[in-house]
C-alpha cells in the first residue's frame, strides 16, 4: 500500500496509482466507489430525503452497519418519541384490551 507522508495533489496521486498492480489499481477502484456510495448515502440521510434503512440500502449495506458509519464519523441518530404520559397511556389501553379479551 501506499504510505503518504504530506497532503497530495490529485497530479502527483495519478503516477502513483499507476503503478500500482492490476489487482490493487482496481480494489483501490471499489474501495472508493463504496466509500463514494457510503458519503452520499449518508447524506441523502443527513437532509431528510430519505430514511436510514433506505440511506442504508443505496450504500449496500446493512442498517446496522449503517447505524456504526454514521456513529464512527460523529454524526447522531435524532429519534422522536411520545412522552412518557402518552406512552402510558397506551399501555393502560393494551392492558385493558388484553384483560378484555384473554383468549388471545
Amino acid at each position: 500500500m501506499i504510505q503518504i507522508s504530506e497532503p497530495i495533489t490529485l497530479e502527483k496521486l495519478l503516477p502513483l496509482i499507476h503503478k500500482l498492480p492490476k489487482a490493487e489499481r482496481e480494489q483501490l477502484r471499489e474501495s472508493l466507489e463504496v466509500e463514494s456510495q457510503l458519503d452520499a448515502a449518508i447524506l441523502l440521510y443527513q437532509e431528510d430525503k430519505v430514511s436510514l434503512a433506505r440511506a442504508a440500502e443505496l450504500a449496500g449495506i446493512h442498517r446496522f452497519e449503517f447505524e456504526e458509519a454514521l456513529a464512527a464519523r460523529g454524526i447522531l441518530r435524532i429519534v422522536e418519541v411520545d412522552s412518557a404520559e402518552a406512552s402510558k397511556a397506551r399501555i393502560s389501553t393494551i392492558k385493558r384490551l388484553h384483560k378484555s379479551n384473554p383468549n388471545k
